[in-house]
């Protein structure tokens, strides 16, 4: 009786997965963004969730400050997560960037930028998020500026020259403010959180600025893992050029698929959709016999059928199932003779509180690239 009451629980995990599945467009749309900024006059930290321009508070943080909080909340993530520092000219501060990324250890969030760093606070937050991404396994990804760090959770944008309109002086002209591309990270990072993964970042409009720098090797700069802006001349105004990160350094686990912001968002969510629903349905609750693993396998591919198109290729036949070369060595650990054992005994054999998947998965990308080849 005991055990037909927890297998009797596990379609909390089908309709956890498929909720998730359906919803997974919108939700995606709707990342976080860490934003530390530097403008406290005393050696202090202080934390702020905001939403929407209404939540940020009056009196709180500089011009400077508020207007790089607008300029993320342009792109409609969800929710941005800001972080205040000591200004640099507060002398001997104990609270500082790196004491401040210790305590985000164990904060959610999707992106996260420095806007109002150095450029020692560029290189040493593309150290924080590789670190969390290849030790901790976290899905973190960093908007940087100026950092070649050949590594897919780190954006490198490099722009320069940013010229957008603030306002208007005493005849009547229009003023401008020129941005830093460090300053501008709060801006992308805004934009990638709150894209949907329907569509790319490339070719995204940034309708607020008026120029940039024109870099005459931009295909170079691109394929050496840096984010631009440029503008073609052709009324549309300014875009991102090509939504990359900067790794450049390819291999057979990683290959060039992985340089595509919307590759790795779209297995950055489904990594934290399947974590995410065995921490809050499966651990602890259910016994780990062959019947729940394949219970929550056939969970895992409801899952993915309702990914089918917008993050993952429809076509490709993607699939998980128990990982049979590690049911094989975990038995040969406890002694067993696997030679005399049928797959089907080597795939139920009782493997502890451990459960080990394997499975193949194609996520599809935007339309970015055109050739055509006509004949006559």
């Amino acid at each position: 009786m005991a055990n037909e009451q927890e297998k009797f629980g596990l379609p909390q995990v089908f309709i956890d997965f498929k909720t998730k599945g359906i919803e997974a467009i919108k939700r995606s749309a709707r990342g976080v963004v860490a934003l530390i900024l530097k403008c406290e006059t005393t050696d202090v930290t202080n934390f702020y969730r905001i939403s929407d321009v209404s939540e940020i508070p009056t009196g709180v943080f500089d011009e400077t400050s508020t207007d790089l909080i607008k300029k993320c909340l342009d792109g409609t993530p969800l929710r941005v997560l800001v972080y205040t520092l000591p200004k640099a000219s507060v002398v001997a501060a104990k609270n500082t960037q790196s004491t401040l990324l210790k305590q985000l250890k164990h904060v959610r969030f999707n992106y996260i930028a420095a806007p109002t760093g150095t450029e020692q606070d560029q290189q040493d937050l593309a150290s924080f998020v590789k670190a969390e991404r290849n030790n901790s396994r976290k899905t973190v990804k960093a908007v940087v500026s100026g950092v070649a760090s050949d590594h897919e959770g780190v954006i490198n944008f490099c722009t320069e020259d940013i010229k957008v309109p603030n306002g208007t002086d005493k005849k009547g002209g229009t003023t401008y403010r020129t941005y830093t591309p460090i300053e501008y990270t709060a801006r992308i990072a805004g934009i990638l959180a709150g894209l949907a993964l329907d569509r790319s970042a490339t070719y995204f409009k940034l309708t607020e600025v008026e120029s940039v720098k024109v870099y005459e090797d931009l295909t170079d700069r691109i394929d050496h893992g840096e984010l631009h802006l440029f503008d073609e001349e052709d009324g549309e105004g300014v875009k991102i050029a090509r939504a990359c990160n900067s790794l450049q350094t390819f291999t057979t686990d990683k290959g060039q698929e992985f340089r595509k912001i919307k590759i790795v968002e779209g297995i950055d969510m489904v990594t934290d959709d399947i974590r995410d629903t065995f921490k809050k349905y499966y651990i602890g609750k259910y016994i780990n016999d062959y019947d729940h693993k394949m219970l929550f396998i056939a969970a895992i591919m409801v899952y993915f059928g309702q990914l089918a198109g917008n993050v993952l290729d429809a076509r490709a036949g993607n699939t998980v199932d128990i990982d049979e070369q590690f049911q094989k060595d975990y038995a040969i650990l406890k002694g067993e003779d696997v030679s005399t054992m049928t797959s089907m005994q080597i795939r139920q054999y009782n493997t502890g509180s451990q459960i080990a998947l394997a499975g193949k998965v194609k996520f599809v990308d935007a339309m970015e690239d055109l050739t055509i080849t006509f004949t006559m």
